[in-house]
């Protein structure tokens, strides 16, 4: 047998995507490179890297479980690991700032799907809907949001590979905005960076320890072990009886429904659980991209994220000036919206916004919840706008 005829055998490939998680998590501990664009994302370069090499396969049994529970067991995991309430410490200035990206994405998925149907072609609805999706709240919801749509397996894999390269290029590009539009947002909030600057390292840490340390024990590994199943099997019921509603709105809704409730919130390491979760879906989905179908349908989908992108600045930073909320907020806001809250507390390190970091980590952990249902919405609105 050859090298890679037995690193397709299904025990092998498990334990080869924990070593590479493994891997990564030592890269991010020791290279601040990695810290800026996470441990998750170098996953699915990884992921991309590894499978088109042939050292593990594109598909396979192992893929196809990843698929089924990691995604399922990363949202209801996360969304209990959070509590809600905290949305109240983020401040009015944050959720506005959150309110109007969301907001953009929104109008972006919806405005280029409907301009650019006919080049992108009959996916395009769904296209809208998951970019939108992952530009609330990041890469788990494009997963969900496409999965729950049956994207076609070509599109999803090129549309995964220009989400997950999207976080640090926008991250990069809103350091330029910053600096082109600092007087204009001083001269209308009155609020320079200042007021953002410096609460020191130790905060930064701690917020980043959160989603990768803990203290279990058995009943919490236990509860939260179980709890994603049981969650999925009523999902799955639901959407048999009531078929309109995608599954994982259901498994979103009992997620946000068990979060309120007291002992789940006593439960430790839900967030690490989710962490861990999606770096092992990380490494699938970038397995899954076969790099041949993703340049032959990349120029359409490149192009499609990018208009929305473009939109989303838009309406993003102009409802925060319009609002009167400093451009630090804004900024870390939508970062928080297109790459999730491990983006949010990239830019506010990078740029010294400390005190801004754990109210867009707040605001970007709720978008796990909030971005399936917009994704949704999104979709539906441009299939009845092109047909």
């Amino acid at each position: 047998r050859t090298v890679r005829d037995v690193i397709q055998d299904p025990l092998l490939v498990l334990a080869f995507m924990l070593g590479v998680v493994a891997f990564t998590r030592w890269l991010e501990e020791r290279f601040d490179w990695v810290k800026k664009i996470s441990s998750a994302v170098v996953c699915t370069l990884l992921g991309i890297a590894l499978a088109n090499m042939g050292v593990i396969a594109h598909t396979g049994p192992m893929h196809d479980a990843v698929f089924t529970f990691a995604i399922p067991y990363a949202i209801v995991l996360v969304i209990i690991g959070t509590d809600m309430r905290e949305l109240t410490n983020a401040g009015r200035p944050m959720l506005i700032a959150y309110g109007a990206a969301c907001f953009g994405s929104l109008v972006g998925g919806v405005a280029s799907g409907a301009m650019m149907a006919a080049w992108v072609g009959p996916e395009t609805w769904k296209l809208a809907g998951a970019f939108s999706a992952a530009f609330a709240g990041g890469g788990m919801n494009f997963a969900a949001v496409g999965q729950g749509l049956e994207m076609d397996a070509s599109t999803f894999s090129a549309a995964a590979v220009a989400d997950n390269l999207s976080t640090v290029p926008y991250l990069l590009a809103q350091v330029g905005l910053f600096g082109i539009l600092s007087a204009t947002f001083l001269s209308r909030s009155g609020v320079g960076a200042s007021a953002s600057e410096a609460v020191g390292e130790a905060d930064e840490e701690a917020m980043r320890r959160r989603w990768t340390d803990t203290e279990l024990n058995i009943t919490d590994i236990a509860i939260l072990g179980a709890l994603p199943l049981l969650a999925l099997w009523t999902a799955r019921l639901l959407s048999g009886y009531l078929p309109a509603i995608p599954e994982v709105l259901w498994l979103t809704t009992m997620a946000l429904v068990a979060a309120q409730l007291p002992w789940a919130r006593k439960l430790r390491g839900a967030e690490v659980l989710s962490y861990f979760a999606l770096h092992i879906f990380f490494i699938v989905l970038g397995a899954a991209s076969v790099l041949s179908e993703v340049a032959q349908a990349g120029l359409p989908i490149f192009s499609f994220m990018i208009a929305l992108l473009v939109i989303h600045v838009v309406v993003a930073y102009g409802i925060g000036w319009f609002a009167r909320v400093d451009l630090a907020t804004v900024s870390i806001a939508s970062q928080a919206a297109i790459g999730g809250p491990g983006s949010a507390l990239a830019i506010g390190m990078a740029m010294k916004w400390h005190k801004l970091v754990a109210p867009a980590v707040i605001v970007g952990i709720f978008g796990y919840a909030l971005g399936n249902y917009l994704g949704f919405a999104c979709a539906y609105i441009v299939r009845s706008l092109v047909g």
